[in-house]
């Protein structure tokens, strides 16, 4: 399938890479192109793409399975946790980015995003670090169900307390997970307030504190 790219994000990552501190290109190649959190429009499709079609709004996954049989998390769709360290990701290690006009890239590996998201879509990647730190956070508590009994998914009535240090933008996203999903949420940053970033913060019913 082939997307257009409409927008790319910046982040620490790839001040990173641009300061030659890691990245790798791919095999044969003598750069690498960055941009690894993207939203693109899908414009082609071949014969064997069944679950996007043309128009779709999509956000592709950065990271791609190792190819060894014997890694069961890659076998199983779950790449973050390959056993090997032989996986590959998008505009950071072995595979160019997204900070292109086209991309072609395997449907099994798109996020399709409504459109009234268009606007803040190209987030999604980054947020995904926030929902993967409460899918095992909500694993943990399952296990501590004297502490405070919770149903993963439904508000915890303030019966947990979160402390987010730093407002960037993962701190930011990762602040609103939380506060959606019923936690007292802290939020610690070295801006005094008030600024956009406290604004946003008590916004969405968290404390700032600087």
């Amino acid at each position: 399938m082939k997307l257009r790219v409409l927008e790319v994000g910046i982040c620490g990552t790839d001040k990173e890479i641009c300061a030659f501190e890691y990245g790798t290109p791919p095999e044969g190649s003598e750069y690498l192109v960055i941009g690894h959190e993207s939203l693109g429009e899908v414009v082609e499709v071949g014969a064997a793409v069944k679950r996007v079609k043309p128009g779709d709004l999509v956000v592709p996954m950065v990271r791609r399975p190792c190819p060894h049989q014997e890694c069961l998390a890659c076998r199983e769709g779950r790449q973050d946790f390959c056993y090997t360290g032989d996986f590959t990701e998008r505009g950071i290690k072995q595979q160019h980015g997204f900070m292109t006009e086209y991309v072609v890239d395997d449907e099994r590996y798109m996020n399709v995003v409504p459109r009234e998201l268009r606007d803040v879509a190209v987030l999604v990647e980054p947020l995904t670090i926030a929902e993967k730190g409460l899918t095992q956070l909500w694993q943990v508590q399952q296990r501590l169900p004297w502490a405070c009994p919770v149903e993963p998914g439904k508000p915890a009535a303030y019966c947990h307390r979160a402390v987010v240090l730093g407002a960037g933008p993962v701190g930011l996203l990762g602040a609103m997970v939380l506060a959606n999903n019923g936690f007292q949420t802290f939020v610690y940053s070295q801006e005094t307030k008030p600024s956009a970033k406290s604004h946003v913060v008590e916004s969405i019913g968290a404390t700032y504190v600087s």
